[in-house]
């Protein structure tokens, strides 16, 4: 009998261990109240170095863990995915990044530093970087432990929001990420246009709206097919939908990394 002991005390870790997988991936949500959003955007997978930003409740998928509880916290967050499936857009995100579960790590409270420049193309005007704090502080205040310091070096900045011109192509706003293969975003720029692409001036309410939506991409939310929402690709409401809050709580309640099943590889 006391040889089974340590094996039978490893079962019961594993159980324990996977339980605690399972309740952490499962959390219940509150709701928050409405915010801000607009136009459309473009995601540049370039890898970046895995240094880790910060702690995060449960590791990255497949970063350092043993193969059983690997696939235990995928299907973890596969059952997740699917109970949020009604309520949230991420499948949007699964769909557009191989199945990786794409955020900025936790940083247990500590601001994304962002720097938005101001000036650049001809008709920008002072008040068109308030325009972007507002896209911010919206976010800010969905409920999802995101918060904003704006600083003023580029080398200190996780988010770069500048202005240009214009496009060449139909779009008002462009967001372009760095993340590592565990799926933590490293790095964001953001590119808003003061004109369209026929050379027509932005309306502020409209500058407001791609600020917003351009915003919900640097934070790793990918698009949305429902008009109603913040993050349809050509949408002109500044008002965050109660879809856009939850899919950006549920994504910030899930680790990064990969949601495949190992064994189907």
């Amino acid at each position: 009998m006391s040889r089974l002991l340590p094996i039978l005390t490893g079962l019961l870790l594993l159980v324990v261990l996977a339980d605690r997988i399972t309740r952490l991936a499962s959390t219940s949500l509150s709701a928050s109240p409405p915010a801000a959003a607009a136009d459309t955007a473009r995601a540049a997978v370039r890898p970046a170095a895995p240094t880790v930003g910060g702690s995060v409740a449960l590791p990255p998928i497949s970063e350092s863990r043993t193969p059983t509880l690997d696939r235990l916290a995928r299907l973890a967050v596969r059952q997740q995915l699917v109970r949020a499936a009604g309520s949230t857009y991420l499948d949007s995100l699964i769909s557009t990044t191989d199945s990786v579960i794409r955020r900025w790590p936790d940083r247990n409270g500590q601001a994304l530093n962002v720097m938005v420049v101001e000036g650049g193309p001809p008709g920008y005007a002072p008040k068109m970087a308030g325009l972007v704090r507002q896209a911010l502080e919206r976010w800010a205040q969905a409920g999802i432990g995101i918060s904003f310091a704006e600083v003023r070096d580029s080398a200190a900045a996780d988010i770069v929001i500048q202005w240009i011109d214009r496009f060449d192509i139909d779009r008002a706003g462009q967001t372009d990420l760095t993340w590592d293969q565990f799926g933590r975003v490293r790095r964001a720029t953001v590119s808003l246009a003061l004109h369209s692409t026929a050379g027509a001036p932005l309306s502020d309410p409209a500058l407001l709206s791609v600020a917003v939506h351009e915003t919900g991409h640097a934070i790793g939310l990918p698009h949305s097919a429902d008009s109603n929402d913040v993050m349809f690709p050509s949408t002109r409401t500044s008002v965050l939908s109660d879809r856009d809050v939850r899919t950006a709580q549920v994504l910030y309640q899930l680790p990064p990394g990969s949601v495949r099943d190992a064994a189907a590889h």
